[in-house]
């Protein structure tokens, strides 16, 4: 069975490349006080009982007990920024505004969650989290599947031992699989990949190619720019361009960007985002830095065309570059309607290379006969 098969109308970890993040004074001293701000608004107003609340459920032989996130309770979110931000480090931590974004707000519904707690020196602590996003894909054909992302799996690191991480990874993707979700799909470092094969069932699909793009040589002349703001968002333009994007033709399942699903994603806290359109593709970008270098990351890719000839993004990336008057572009990941001309890094000097895993959730489907046509940032969570 393919996953369209299981498709319905109407209706997913971290990632430690750094996302090229500075380490300039400035960004550090923002850091900084945004840490003691966590800090004072996420752990010390979170109130918990030493008890299981009437939601949990309590493990036979597990220690602690396991909060599935249906629960509106602001401190399921309080609790578990506090838990990413001392585990993995991001500046969207500063407030649980991140994952109110991601696990509440989402159009296509909620994110299915688990929240282990246990209980250490008289007081509950939060030592493991994961989630899945709904996420629905398009196909070859023109069908939609229901899907997810994998997102924001961390552990505690007293209590990395535990084996909480794979009991919850196995628990989210039955949930989801039992809810007509067909496949999920995620990033992990090297690391990590070996593990999440072996014991949760994922197939490792490989490394994303990256590629560094100079802003020397001809670029597009006709391309317009603009930051994207709440109002952008919010207006006509937005809704003329958002139509035009995403109906190109695919070979594979890539992430169906209606509207609704477009701004949402642009609407991510503590991050800002940049269009810049010329005649046949858009691109979506962020800024960012390597040191005291300025960067342009390139998120995403819509080709502004319907039939399958695939259409060179580079001359538009250049002119992104210049106009963010970064050093260099870089992307990473696929589009199977675009090329992207640009020197490939070694992988021995990127900080942490992603590898791309598929899952099957739903048990009827081959989960290798699972292919990707556009994989790209937009479709992660690093930015």
């Amino acid at each position: 069975m393919s996953p369209a098969d299981r498709a319905k109308p109407g209706i997913p970890s971290s990632v430690d490349w750094a996302h090229l993040h500075a380490s300039s004074p400035a960004r550090k001293q923002r850091e900084s006080g945004a840490s003691a701000a966590r800090q004072a608004s996420t752990v010390r107003d979170v109130t918990a009982s030493e008890h299981p609340p009437a939601q949990a459920t309590v493990h036979e032989g597990i220690e602690g007990w396991t909060i599935d996130g249906s629960s509106d309770d602001q401190s399921i979110l309080d609790n578990a920024t506090a838990l990413l931000d001392a585990e993995l480090p991001d500046p969207r931590f500063v407030s649980s505004d991140y994952l109110r974004w991601a696990y509440r707000d989402n159009p296509l519904g909620r994110a299915v969650e688990r929240h282990q707690m246990v209980v250490v020196e008289g007081k509950p602590r939060l030592v493991a989290h994961y989630a899945n996003m709904p996420r629905r894909y398009r196909g070859p054909d023109g069908e939609r599947s229901n899907g997810a992302w994998s997102q924001n799996a961390v552990v505690h690191r007293e209590h990395q031992r535990t084996r909480h991480f794979s009991r919850l990874g196995l628990e989210i993707y039955d949930e989801a699989g039992e809810g007509g979700w067909s496949f999920v799909v995620g990033v992990t470092n090297k690391k990590s990949t070996g593990a999440v094969v072996k014991y949760m069932g994922w197939r490792l699909v490989g490394p994303l190619p990256v590629r560094i793009v100079t802003p020397l040589g001809r670029g597009q002349r006709r391309t317009r720019h603009l930051e994207i703001s709440a109002d952008f968002l919010d207006s006509d333009r937005f809704d003329e361009f958002a139509a035009t994007v995403d109906r190109h033709r695919v070979s594979g399942w890539t992430t169906d960007y209606t509207p609704d699903v477009l701004r949402w994603r642009l609407a991510c806290p503590h991050t800002r985002y940049f269009l810049h359109i010329a005649d046949d593709v858009a691109l979506i970008t962020t800024r960012s830095s390597a040191g005291p270098i300025p960067a342009c990351v390139v998120l995403k890719i819509f080709p502004l065309t319907s039939g399958k000839a695939t259409v060179d993004a580079t001359r538009v990336i250049r002119s992104a570059t210049r106009w963010h008057r970064g050093a260099f572009a870089v992307y990473a990941g696929f589009n199977g309607s675009v090329r992207v001309r640009g020197i490939r890094p070694p992988r021995r000097l990127q900080p942490s290379p992603l590898n791309l895993i598929i899952r099957r959730l739903d048990p009827a489907i081959d989960q290798d006969a699972i292919t990707l046509d556009t994989f790209e940032f937009l479709d992660m969570d690093a930015y």
